[in-house]
């Protein structure tokens, strides 16, 4: 049943299980009680804590107002397979005190709600447990918990893909503001006299960190955003430089909180210009991409499978990236690295393809492995499609003959991309009253750009569809805005077809689609952010012949 708002009503849960194993009994799922260990848990990579009669799960203590709070972001809801995830633990620790009302319902919302969103598509031990362990442990993590509870919940109650100027005088977000400041205030209290910081600190402030960059997220602070993802990787930078193997004693898990950084700056790379790169810390250090993950089908293997397909697509973006630096001379050595990030991708496809021939059809793994497949489409088409500036500094493509054999087979960029799209529509919900998501993780919309920024001229209706999905769904995913990313792939379309209208001297009908010359094609879009204004952005257009001449690219300034 839908609500006023238009969204879907979601029945209240009842405990229903008496006898099952205390891990189904938290997750509130059916349990099949095979004893010693249940097959619901071992099948899905989870450890079963047994039987006890006794034991009772935690209760949520959601207040009255919490309770028509749906699960949202297509994770609990229906989407394009017909796929309904059910909720994976949160409550994995003993009830917090807390001073006020308004601390209790804002992590009771976080843990009910917004952890759901952040994982993504798959379960995120980061997400799920540790974050709420360390926040019954540190007081910094814990107002920042609260914070991001507070401002999840004013951006779930809104319409768009980040919170609103307008809505920055409510209670919810002011809440939250005093949150931050107090765990800024619990933070600088952690450096001793001598400016110092222990390991364990430097965990808590690379959390935060996290924490910081999703809230500049939601409030669509993008500068502050990437502020605080930068200075995050670069502590974990200096963690891995220092010369210590002690182990840090720390509710977050290292690999945990490594994959998050590596995951988010994968995001950050996929929409930054080659020149904001060159200022970028390096590349967080990653173990995946050197253990591929088992083929066994169970969340634990999905999860090691993200992170090897994550941080594969972080190198690619950052091999790419650091074309614009090396001389030409260095082409064969080029050449080499990029057949080693080929070689990788084979070897993870190899894995990811008999994990699908496991899966059943539409069932419990669908969604996370169609995300993964979306992934694996994405790299592909960037490795076998490298951009117009490289081809013309590298004279690529005429050298990529011995490289393209490893594929196998041709290239259909067109078959490709549609592909892409018609994965990124199934991990969309259904109905058209959506409600905004906010995840830290990829997930369709950089697909979707790519669809509407590289399909060829001769699939207009595609590249529109895809721009219009975008506009039409508010979502983010780390610093992907949706809708600001359809409303730059539209201008796009619309210069394209502008110039094209000119060029050929034709009238200008915008219901009817042009074949636009590929000199006209828009092929590098450059994002720079305002100083001195958090919500407002340059963003320059160049086509074929602009690249080639070295001329400016058209220039559009946009607020939100």
């Amino acid at each position: 049943m839908a609500t006023a708002t238009g969204k879907v009503r979601q029945r209240a849960w009842k405990p229903k299980n008496r006898t099952g194993c205390k891990t189904c009994k938290i997750r509130k799922v059916k349990c099949d009680e095979e004893k010693p260990n249940c097959n619901r848990c071992t099948s899905t990579g989870r450890k079963c804590d047994g039987y006890d009669p006794n034991f009772r799960p935690p209760q949520s203590t959601s207040p009255p107002s919490l309770t028509h709070l749906t699960v949202y972001g297509g994770h609990n809801s229906s989407v394009g397979t017909g796929v309904i995830r059910s909720p994976s633990p949160s409550y994995l620790a003993p009830a917090l005190r807390f001073s006020t009302v308004e601390e209790r319902e804002s992590f009771d919302f976080f843990t009910s709600h917004a952890v759901m969103s952040l994982r993504g598509f798959l379960d995120s031990p980061f997400w799920q447990r540790e974050v709420l362990q360390a926040a019954h442990q540190d007081q910094a993590i814990r107002h920042c918990v609260i914070a991001l509870g507070a401002m999840h919940r004013r951006f779930y109650e809104g319409g768009g893909s980040h919170i609103n100027e307008q809505d920055m005088t409510d209670a919810y977000l002011q809440f939250a503001l005093r949150q931050s400041n107090q765990a800024i205030q619990d933070l600088v209290r952690k450096q001793n006299s001598n400016g110092k910081i222990g390991k364990s600190d430097k965990v808590t402030l690379m959390t935060c960190s996290i924490l910081f960059s999703s809230m500049a997220c939601l409030q669509g602070h993008q500068k502050d955003a990437l502020d605080h993802l930068k200075s995050g990787i670069r502590m974990l930078n200096e963690m891995d430089d220092e010369e210590n193997d002690k182990k840090v004693d720390h509710a977050i898990d290292m690999n945990s909180l490594r994959s998050i950084f590596v995951g988010l700056d994968m995001l950050a790379r996929s929409i930054m210009p080659t020149s904001q790169s060159r200022s970028w810390v390096a590349r967080p250090k990653s173990n995946a991409i050197s253990t591929l993950p088992k083929a066994e089908l169970n969340m634990s293997s999905l999860l090691e499978m993200l992170r090897y397909m994550e941080s594969l697509l972080n190198n690619i973006h950052s091999f790419f990236q650091g074309f614009d630096s090396r001389p030409p001379e260095e082409v064969n050595n080029i050449i080499l690295d990029y057949s080693d990030l080929i070689i990788q991708f084979h070897r993870g496809g190899v894995i990811l393809d008999a994990l699908c021939d496991k899966a059943k059809p539409n069932g419990e793994f669908t969604q996370p492995l169609t995300a993964l497949r979306l992934l694996q489409c994405q790299m592909e088409y960037l490795l076998r499609s490298p951009n117009t500036v490289l081809e013309r500094k590298f004279d690529f493509i005429s050298k990529l003959d011995g490289v393209n054999n490893m594929f196998g087979e041709p290239f259909d960029a067109t078959a490709q991309l549609i592909q892409m799209f018609e994965l990124a529509t199934k991990l969309l919900p259904l109905t058209s009253a959506t409600t905004p998501v906010f995840t830290t993780t990829v997930g369709p919309l950089s697909a979707l750009w790519l669809v509407a920024m590289r399909a060829p001229s001769t699939c207009a209706a595609l590249r529109k569809r895809a721009v219009r999905l975008m506009l039409s769904h508010p979502r983010r995913e780390g610093f992907w805005d949706g809708m600001i990313a359809g409303q730059i792939a539209q201008e796009a379309l619309r210069l394209e077809y502008e110039s094209t209208v000119a060029e050929l001297g034709l009238s200008s009908s915008p219901d009817h689609d042009l074949i636009i010359p590929n000199d006209l094609r828009m092929i590098s879009v450059s994002v720079s952010y305002v100083e001195d204004d958090d919500r407002k952005a340059r963003v320059e257009y160049f086509n074929g012949r602009d690249m080639a001449t070295g001329s400016p690219g058209a220039v559009q300034w946009i607020t939100w």
